[in-house]
């Protein structure tokens, strides 16, 4: 399940801080040890979670990488700026 608005992001986080302020209450180790397995066994990999789009964008990214087309961040942002002079 993903957040759809900003205020289902602010429960989430308003969540999370609760959570980690009961959890830093707790002393029993297995109990903590149950906690940790069960947020990772229900962590889904990032991958999955994107768009198709974004996985081939990725791709490509890497690609490019590997065959040397690169650029730098300077010379991107001077072809930047001198393209879009006038904004």
């Amino acid at each position: 399940m993903t957040p759809s608005t900003s205020n289902d992001l602010n429960l989430i986080e308003t969540k999370k801080v609760q959570l980690i302020s009961i959890i830093a209450q707790v002393y029993n180790l297995d109990l903590l040890v149950e906690i940790e397995n069960l947020i990772l066994s229900t962590k889904t990999d990032w991958w999955t979670s994107i768009s198709k789009a974004e996985q081939t964008a990725i791709d490509e990214g890497l690609d490019d990488i590997k065959a040397g087309r690169l650029i730098s961040h300077q010379t991107l942002m001077q072809n930047f700026n001198n393209r879009y002079k006038d904004l």
